[in-house]
C-alpha cells in the first residue's frame, strides 16, 4: 500500500518544480523577429536600381528607386492574421525607412569622390625621413586652420540665410486607410484608420498606399501602372555602362 505521506511529499515536490519552471518562462524574453533587411533590386525595364524591404512581420514590403520614390507597395493577403490594424502604420513606416536608409547609403557611396592615394613616406624611397621643424609644424597647422575657415565662410555665403524647415504635411489615398506624414521629400510616419481598415480589401489597401505617395509627389516613374504595364524608364535610350552591366549580371535580367 502506498504511503500517503510519501505520496504527498512527491506531489509537493512536483508542484514546486512546475512553479519554478513557470517562473523561469515568465522571466524569459519573448522571441524577437529578425530585423528588417533591405535588398538591392532592379526596377522598371531592369536597368534602374531599387531597394526593397519588409517590416518585421513581413506583411508590408516597400520598393524604392534610387531617387527615393515609391516603386511598389506589397501587402500580404492575410495581413490581419499577422498584425493588428492599429499597428499597420508602424509596419509601413518600418518597411519604408529600411528601404530608404539602404537607398540613401548606396547612393551616397556611389556619389562620394574617390580619395587620392596616400603619399608614400619620405623614407620609403630609401632616403632618410625628413623631420619637420617646430616652425614648420606651426606654419602648417596655421595654414590648415585658415583653409578650413575660408571653406566654411564660402559655404555659408553660398547657402545664404538658413531657410525655415518645411512643416510636415499629411497625405492620404483615395480610400483613406492610412494618413501618411511627409517632410523634406520623405515619409516620416503613418497613422492607420482602424475603423476603415476593419473591412479593407488587400488590393485596395495596396492601391491606397501607392496613391498617397503619388499625391505627395513621391511615386516613381518605374512604378507599375493601373494597366499592369511598366511606365517608361527614365534611363531608356541611355548607353549601358560597366556599372549597369554589373548590376544586371548580379541580379539577373528578370
Amino acid at each position: 500500500m502506498t504511503d500517503p505521506v510519501a505520496l504527498a511529499n512527491t506531489l509537493d515536490a512536483g508542484l514546486a518544480a512546475l512553479r519554478h519552471i513557470g517562473a523561469r518562462l515568465d522571466r524569459a524574453p519573448a522571441p524577437q523577429p529578425l530585423p528588417t533587411v533591405a535588398e538591392p533590386v532592379l526596377v522598371g525595364t531592369g536597368k534602374a536600381r531599387g531597394f526593397r524591404a519588409s517590416d518585421r512581420t513581413g506583411v508590408l514590403t516597400i520598393t524604392l528607386d534610387e531617387d527615393l520614390k515609391l516603386v511598389d507597395a506589397s501587402v500580404l493577403d492575410h495581413w490581419k492574421t499577422q498584425v493588428e490594424p492599429a499597428l499597420l502604420g508602424q509596419a509601413l513606416t518600418e518597411a519604408y525607412l529600411a528601404a530608404l536608409d539602404s537607398a540613401v547609403q548606396e547612393r551616397s557611396a556611389r556619389l562620394a569622390p574617390e580619395r587620392p592615394p596616400a603619399a608614400a613616406p619620405a623614407g620609403a624611397a630609401g632616403g632618410p625621413a625628413a623631420i619637420p621643424t617646430l616652425d614648420e609644424v606651426v606654419a602648417a597647422a596655421r595654414a590648415s586652420r585658415e583653409r578650413n575657415e575660408n571653406e566654411r565662410l564660402r559655404q555659408q555665403r553660398e547657402r545664404g540665410p538658413a531657410a525655415e524647415p518645411e512643416p510636415p504635411r499629411e497625405v492620404s489615398g483615395d480610400f483613406g486607410y492610412l494618413s501618411l506624414r511627409f517632410q523634406a521629400g520623405a515619409m516620416i510616419s503613418a497613422s492607420p484608420n482602424v475603423d476603415a481598415l476593419a473591412n479593407a480589401r488587400t488590393d485596395y489597401l495596396r492601391d491606397d498606399i501607392e496613391a498617397a505617395f503619388g499625391n505627395a509627389g513621391l511615386k516613381s516613374p518605374h512604378a507599375v501602372s493601373e494597366s499592369g504595364n511598366v511606365r517608361p524608364d527614365k534611363s531608356a535610350g541611355r548607353e549601358h555602362d560597366d556599372e549597369e552591366d554589373a548590376w544586371q549580371g548580379f541580379h539577373g535580367n528578370a
